[in-house]
């Protein structure tokens, strides 16, 4: 079968794994010549790969193409050829984020143009002159939201959303209690650079368990 007849199967998250595991493969390669080590490391990257993406027979011949990178070159080539097979972020309008966030009487909207949803696993901006952060996730193919104040202050610390140590900004989002005037607080240390937050997910579950701990 020809590659281009192969639907898209590969997740945001999915596509971020591979870059990852890529990444191990190529580290290998650069600091040992240890045939048994570059095929130990090899076999972990499969494992995890296969693991967490169960491809098909059709869709392994495309993902198997990873085993075979030995430098950088050639593995930034290999990650250009797998953008068709990703099935991008649900598409954002301006329309969407009017309604999600229509509470908002003045609602700055991001520029959505310039954002690549193939490489997002949630939708987010940072208005900077009222210092809040608006975040859209999507599950089960429906766009939902979130909006918290984010510090301007940055620490070293573990992201609440990708699980990887970088400079994080506390965000703190308010919601209703169930009693009359009462509001309920959940504040959460997240990556202060978004886009590469969205890098480091490799796991879509991650975003999910976020939203559904910050919203309960």
């Amino acid at each position: 079968m020809e590659k281009q007849t192969i639907q898209p199967f590969l997740s945001v998250a999915n596509y971020h794994l591979i870059e990852q595991q890529m990444n191990k493969l190529l580290n290998a390669y650069n600091t040992t010549k240890d045939r048994n080590v570059l095929l130990a490391v090899k076999g972990l990257v499969e494992t995890e790969i296969e693991k967490n993406i169960q491809p098909s027979d059709v869709q392994l011949t495309v993902i198997e193409q990873l085993y075979k990178m030995k430098d950088r070159t050639q593995a930034e080539l290999y990650l250009e050829s797998l953008k068709p097979f990703v099935i991008p972020f649900k598409k954002v309008t301006t329309s969407n984020l009017k309604s999600l966030f229509k509470k908002e009487k003045k609602l700055k909207l991001p520029n959505i143009e310039s954002i690549d949803f193939r490489h997002i696993c949630y939708f987010t901006w940072h208005d900077a002159s009222t210092h809040r952060k608006y975040i859209v996730v999507e599950q089960q193919g429906k766009l939902k939201a979130i909006k918290g104040q984010v510090e301007a202050n940055t620490i070293k610390g573990i992201c609440a959303i990708c699980h990887h140590h970088s400079d994080v900004s506390l965000f703190t989002t308010t919601k209703k209690g169930k009693a009359i005037d009462t509001f309920k607080k959940h504040s959460n240390y997240i990556c202060s650079d978004s886009e590469s937050c969205n890098r480091n997910i490799a796991d879509y579950t991650r975003v999910n368990d976020f939203f559904e701990r910050v919203t309960e």
